[in-house]
């Protein structure tokens, strides 16, 4: 027997590996007996390795893998809370500047939940187990870790290297 979840669809921009970039709509659950609808975010880390999408217009279903998407952008449109929940835990943003596998450089604040007031954005980056949003001037991205190359943070180790004899930091 089918179980039949309602739906609403929202219109995304997603960047893969190896494709250009492709206007879709996602499916997003609807749960009108709680009424917690899922997010963006939440659909992204499911643990099923494809990810159904709407692309063009004649409707078709795509099937694009989670792992090969470097990031999903939400259309203009979209709420923020469609997005993501920042919920009632901890959480904060922290300034930060990230390369993507494809040279893309996107800087914004990343949004973190945050586990015990000590954590730092370095701390998070690597207990990560989904997707990472990035608030951006360009809009909201959510950032697959895997396809991040690198990142700029505003933390820093608190005192400064010493220069060289040659004026460049030591090890260079």
């Amino acid at each position: 027997m089918d179980h039949f979840i309602p739906k609403r669809r929202v219109p995304v921009t997603l960047w893969s590996a190896g494709m250009d970039a492709v206007s879709a709509q996602l499916f997003l659950d609807l749960d009108p007996a709680s009424r917690n609808h899922q997010t963006l975010l939440e659909k992204l880390d499911e643990s099923t390795p494809f990810l159904p999408a709407v692309v063009g217009g004649e409707g078709r279903i795509h099937l694009f893998h989670k792992q090969r998407l470097l990031r999903v952008s939400p259309g203009k449109s979209v709420l923020l809370a469609d997005v993501f929940s920042r919920g009632i835990q901890p959480w904060r943003e922290e300034d930060a500047e990230v390369t993507l596998v494809d040279g893309v450089t996107l800087a914004g604040r990343v949004w973190m939940p945050v586990a015990r007031e000590s954590q730092r954005l370095s701390d998070y980056m690597n207990e990560v187990h989904g997707f990472v949003v990035l608030l951006a001037g360009s809009g909201v991205h959510l950032l697959n870790p895997a396809a991040i190359a690198g990142m700029l943070l505003a933390e820093s180790a608190g005192v400064p290297l010493p220069a060289g004899p040659d004026g460049d930091s030591p090890g260079r």
